[in-house]
């Protein structure tokens, strides 16, 4: 009788756990990326567009589909992976700023989980 309860309660346990739905401090990766692109990307970068902003005469590039071309913009002739995006949000660029001393290892690795996704 008792060996029936507690596989009745563990399967009630289960069943509770798989439908749980979790609080909102627990997001994804995926949402905690996004919250830090929001942060610091969108000003200046498009994930949702193909096309390009323009700032002065500097064209910075879209992330909108960026790990699924051949190459990100022009100008970039290799195709995009994480250890250059890696690079360029903690050391910046011509016209990025650096990220390094604002953005963990660990958020910039979130962050680029994100953009993977679009």
């Amino acid at each position: 009788m008792m060996k029936r309860w507690l596989i009745g309660f563990s399967a009630a346990v289960v069943l509770v756990a798989a439908n749980r739905v979790p609080p909102p401090w627990e997001k994804s990766r995926v949402s905690l990326g996004e919250d830090l692109f929001r942060e610091n990307c969108a000003v200046c970068h498009e994930i949702s567009k193909p096309t390009s902003r323009t700032f002065g005469k500097a064209k910075v590039p879209t992330l909108y589909h960026a790990f699924k071309k051949e190459k990100l913009e022009p100008g970039i002739l290799r195709p995009l992976n994480r250890q250059y995006i890696m690079a360029k949000m903690k050391f910046g660029g011509t016209v990025m700023p650096k990220f390094g001393t604002k953005l963990t290892d660990a958020e910039i690795n979130t962050l680029i989980d994100y953009i993977e996704t679009k």
